[in-house]
């Protein structure tokens, strides 16, 4: 069996190109999605935050531990921390990601999480696992619960932990099934580009084999308006500092309320009316 590779796109490819390749395979990379000013004012705006925020985990739990990694820097909130992130969150390209795969089972959609994955010199690779897996109890195949980004801050290599793949994934008739490793591949590319994929394909953080490079990545991912995002955005993401971004954004962050008028009630209501009316009599 020959090993298994991604498709590498443009960042000016057409929609359906990419789709389709997503579709296929479960993921793609877009290269250069980034402009490089966007990507110099993110990465100086995170600077701070990665510099200050130690590696590791500080849950009891064994299993969040190693899964967090010990020489990983993670942090989330990343809507209050840098003005240029909005402008990646609200790329036309993620959108439209988003929109495909959610909107068939959903009125809208929340951000799922915002996160920084700064992987250190010497840490091994997290185990395999699906996004999806924060809600286990759909049956699979099932719908589109999540979708998922992966940006390279800087450049993703083989050696400093470029994202582990194994495509096709989303498809296997057997969730259960364990990837052999000629079925594992890596998102090598560019600073600036990034890896779109969608909850059920297998993936993981790779080994970063250097001696002291950090791999700097940011994970952006959605999930259905239905169901209860990964990150607590109301207490990383204070009112005062959500007043301030696009309506878009605040939506986005849970400031605004779930209105599925074909797929059921409402969501997330304050004295039973939206929550954008609300903050507007205060």
């Amino acid at each position: 069996m020959s090993k298994a590779t991604l498709t590498t796109l443009g960042p000016d490819a057409d929609r359906q190109a990419y789709l389709s390749v997503i579709e296929r395979d479960g993921g793609v990379i877009v290269k250069n999605l980034l402009e490089p000013d966007l990507l110099e004012r993110l990465n100086a705006e995170l600077d701070g935050y990665i510099k200050t925020h130690p590696p590791g985990s500080r849950s009891d739990s064994k299993l969040w531990q190693v899964f967090h990694g010990q020489k990983t820097i993670r942090f989330c909130g990343l809507a209050a921390k840098s003005p240029a992130f909005i402008e990646v969150l609200l790329h036309p390209v993620l959108k439209a990601f988003a929109d495909h795969y959610l909107l068939a089972n959903c009125g809208s959609y929340w951000l799922n999480t915002s996160q920084t994955m700064i992987i250190g010199g010497g840490e091994p690779a997290q185990m395999l696992h699906r996004d999806e897996g924060n809600w286990p109890h759909f049956p699979w195949p099932g719908p589109e619960l999540t979708v998922s980004s992966i940006f390279a801050l800087n450049d993703f290599t083989e050696e400093n932990g470029a994202t582990l793949v194994v495509p096709g994934s989303h498809r296997w008739p057997d969730p259960q099934r364990e990837a052999q490793p000629e079925e594992v591949t890596q998102a090598v590319m560019p600073a600036g580009s990034a890896l779109l994929y969608t909850g059920k394909v297998i993936h993981a953080a790779g080994a970063n084999r250097t001696p002291d490079t950090w791999r700097r990545g940011m994970h952006i991912s959605f999930v259905l308006g239905w169901l209860r995002p990964e990150e607590h955005h109301a207490l990383a993401v204070p009112l005062e500092v959500a007043r301030q971004l696009p309506e878009q954004a605040q939506h986005l962050l849970g400031y605004r309320s779930y209105h599925p008028s074909a797929y059921g009630g409402r969501l997330g209501l304050v004295d039973f009316e939206d929550a954008a009316l609300v903050d507007a009599r205060s």
